[in-house]
């Protein structure tokens, strides 16, 4: 987010389906100093382009519905962070087993499959909501549902976009992926839902409830070029080869590792990001939705830019990059108090976030032969998101034991030391995309 490597026994060579055909290329190249051929992605990423953008649409409305009815529900910050909890708990029980199950089916019908039982699961809760019957521990059982739902859909997905596209347009083709999740998810769908939820709290689940049924219909039009297997192993023995394949590679575990660490400290503070708006930036609905809004512009804005940076200085110089706009953007965060600087600061958050996914994406996809994509991506979103809720549990209570601003501060102090550390925290990168295209040797 494995080229023959002495003592590796995975295959140097895989076909790739695209736009011209079926093509070799080596594994573990990864595209950083020429530049990608402008020709169409092709009617199959279209497809799930639309597919995101619609789905993406109906998230934002969820993003900021959700902790708008918990915080109807209670203003106890551990309680509000729980919501988080479960819906990343998932990720560290069943992401393992998702990962496998996507490596033995056809991953369209699961990508289907995930998103109407979402459907399913979002609608009830509109009901629920419409009814007047909501309770916290409701909410609970109902992130959860959608989490179990997340892991299956996402690491089918992203599974199956490498073989959509040609190799050397997984770059271009994950940043238009992740600049349509973000401007449908923070731009459209977050305003969409405060609106709706003023109006009716019960409309923006029902609403997104339909967006998971659009969305799985065009999945159901992609083509048959999964490229899985029928299984002749135990679904347990799949599961220990992905964990043995994410631990031996030294570039996934060390991005794994990376991530763990950040979103545990990122999502301590997010968990208790709504009382972080009405206590300390003494705001309300309509800068809580900017906050999302701002750190969607900063994303999208660098999706322009990650090619031509990753070209010109590397992936490793540029990852590090967003070390330094999070770290920057957190201290800021842990000491305003107005909300058009903290507005600002979120736009420089966004900006670190676009650089970081759309390059470590790429990287995990260029290293994983395709048997083992959603097993590897399983792995590495385990760690990634299964921290989430122990982050979560930690701001909550960071935040009640010592005031709303603590996890902020706690979480720039981190991700200073992890900039500072960064160039030799991502020597692997270097040594992959080539060393001589990075400043820090």
């Amino acid at each position: 987010m494995i080229p023959k490597l002495p003592g590796s026994s995975w295959s140097r060579w895989e076909p790739r389906r695209g736009a011209s055909g079926w093509a070799r290329r080596p594994r573990g190249s990864f595209p950083v100093s020429q530049p990608e051929p402008r020709r169409p992605l092709g009617a199959s990423f279209r497809r799930v382009w639309l597919a995101v953008g619609i789905s993406s649409t109906g998230d934002g409305m969820f993003l900021t519905a959700f902790p708008l009815l918990a915080a109807s529900l209670t203003r106890d910050a551990f309680l509000i962070a729980g919501v988080t909890i479960a819906s990343r708990l998932p990720w560290l029980v069943f992401s393992l087993i998702a990962g496998a199950i996507a490596d033995r089916v056809d991953r369209r019908r699961l990508m289907v499959t995930a998103d109407v039982a979402r459907c399913v699961v979002v609608a009830a809760l509109g009901i629920v909501v419409l009814g007047h019957w909501a309770q916290i521990w409701l909410l609970y059982v109902c992130a959860f549902g959608l989490g179990v739902g997340e892991t299956l859909h996402t690491n089918a997905a992203q599974a199956i976009l490498p073989r959509l596209v040609e190799s050397d347009q997984l770059v271009t083709a994950n940043a238009r992926l992740t600049s349509t999740q973000v401007m449908t998810e923070n731009f459209g769908g977050p305003p969409i839902g405060a609106a709706l939820y003023s109006a009716a709290p019960s409309v923006p689940f029902l609403a997104d409830a339909v967006s998971f049924v659009a969305a799985s219909a065009l999945a159901a039009t992609l083509p048959d070029v999964h490229g899985v297997d029928r299984p002749s192993t135990r679904l347990w023995a799949d599961v220990r080869e992905g964990v043995r394949f994410t631990v031996s590679h030294r570039l996934l575990r060390r991005l794994a590792a990376l991530l763990g660490v950040l979103n545990f400290f990122y999502f301590a503070t997010e968990a208790v990001l709504i009382l972080y708006t009405l206590e300390r930036l003494h705001s309300g609905k309509a800068v809580f939705t900017a906050l999302f809004l701002a750190a969607a512009a900063g994303t999208v804005a660098t999706q322009w830019l990650v090619t031509p940076l990753q070209r010109g200085v590397g992936a490793a110089t540029t990852i590090v990059i967003a070390f330094w706009l999070w770290a920057i953007a957190l201290a800021g965060l842990s000491f305003t108090t107005s909300p058009l600087v903290a507005i600002g600061l979120f736009f420089t958050l966004g900006a670190g976030d676009g650089l970081w996914r759309v390059l470590t994406v790429t990287l995990r996809q260029t290293v994983t032969p395709n048997r083992l994509l959603g097993r590897v991506n399983s792995a590495y979103r385990m760690v990634a998101q299964g921290i989430i809720p122990l982050g979560a549990a930690f701001g909550g209570l960071t935040a009640k034991l010592l005031g709303i601003q603590g996890p902020f501060v706690i979480a720039a102090i981190v991700f200073v030391v992890i900039a500072l550390l960064g160039p030799a925290l991502l020597r692997p990168v270097r040594e992959l995309t080539g060393a001589r295209l990075d400043p820090y040797t």
